[in-house]
């Protein structure tokens, strides 16, 4: 499963990364968003971690550009941010962006956590 990271804080968008690929994931990692929509739109993913808010254009501006290419209309995204703590119960309420709900997972998060709602997606 090709995943698509992006997140400008570089050590956990690594960090992130090391992870998922040592655990058998493709991981396309990015820390600025229109450089990462860019390759989105060459490599299309089949799942897309995004922090929430990102210089530039923020998560779910990305989330509303990508709605509008019929490609990306069945790939799932899961926001990670800061904005919910790891252990507050909002972050499993998720996000609504453009009438749609996604999931998000508060920074700082657990691996076991991350992994479990990867492993969701792969298929």
């Amino acid at each position: 499963m090709r995943i698509l990271l992006i997140d400008d804080d570089q050590d956990i968008c690594q960090l992130t990364a090391k992870v998922l690929t040592k655990n058998g994931y493709i991981v396309d990692a990015f820390y600025d968003a229109k450089t990462a929509v860019k390759h989105a739109r060459e490599n299309k993913p089949d799942l897309i971690l995004m922090d929430v808010m990102l210089p530039g254009l923020t998560g779910p501006e990305i989330v509303k550009l990508l709605q509008g290419d019929y490609q990306f209309k069945d790939v799932p995204v899961i926001f990670l941010t800061g904005l919910v703590s790891g252990d507050d119960e909002e972050s499993d309420e998720g996000m609504v962006v453009g009438g749609m709900r996604y999931q998000t997972l508060g920074k700082p998060y657990e691996i076991e956590k991350l992994l479990a709602m990867v492993k969701i997606h792969d298929q």
